[in-house]
């Protein structure tokens, strides 16, 4: 009798073990699932962070008719925004700055911005705004084609101006950028930027681009 006690005692406890040790396979198990589905979410939140297919909207503007457009812009279509500020700020006298911008041209000169808060080459699509100057782009545009390599990107040019339309800038950002597709691009005279007319350009000419 005592022996089939012993053996029944014995099974009980040989049971209990595996049932124990099954229970803690079971738990690790989960745990590293677990692990691995929260490390899984992490990475698709880092990407959720990246700037890759958003719209930037960047810009120079001096006498901020530029800048004034560049915000319509982005009342309309949302997105990141920011403006190129050069390192040695123009002069606030018209003149002065105009013949400062004339020697910039005439030398090939390459003025200096500021850094940017967002990289360009991180964005499928750029909005590129500039008054014209001297019938052309600012030099310090060119710096900033020369700085960023917008290749595959598509860009979007935009600027103001005083009788000059684009001044055939758009066909010289599609040579600074031979490898980007540049779209069509809507100059507005600054003197009339604040006109009704000129932000009803803005919305018609965003619509026709799909935005």
């Amino acid at each position: 009798m005592k022996k089939v006690i012993a053996i029944f005692l014995a099974a009980i406890l040989i049971f209990s073990l595996a049932a124990c040790g099954g229970t803690s396979g079971d738990t690790n198990s989960k745990t590293e699932t677990s692990t691995s589905e929260t490390k899984t979410g992490d990475t698709s939140s880092a990407n959720n962070t990246s700037t890759d297919g958003k719209t930037l909207i960047v810009y120079f503007s001096w006498s901020n008719n530029t800048e004034k457009m560049a915000n319509y812009i982005h009342d309309k279509i949302g997105g990141d925004i920011e403006r190129i500020e050069p390192v040695e700020a123009y002069p606030e006298d018209y003149n002065e700055t105009a013949d400062k911008a004339k020697a910039e041209r005439d030398n090939g000169d390459r003025p200096k911005f500021k850094e940017l808060q967002f990289n360009p080459e991180n964005y499928d699509t750029i909005f590129i705004g500039y008054p014209i100057w001297w019938y052309e782009l600012p030099m310090i545009m060119r710096t900033f084609f020369d700085t960023y390599d917008l290749s595959g990107k598509t860009i979007i040019p935009f600027n103001t101006h005083e009788g000059s339309g684009d001044g055939g800038t758009y066909d010289q950002i599609k040579t600074e950028e031979p490898n980007a597709k540049v779209l069509e691009g809507l100059p507005i005279r600054g003197g009339d930027i604040e006109n009704t007319d000129s932000k009803d350009k803005v919305t018609e000419w965003l619509t026709g681009l799909g935005y």
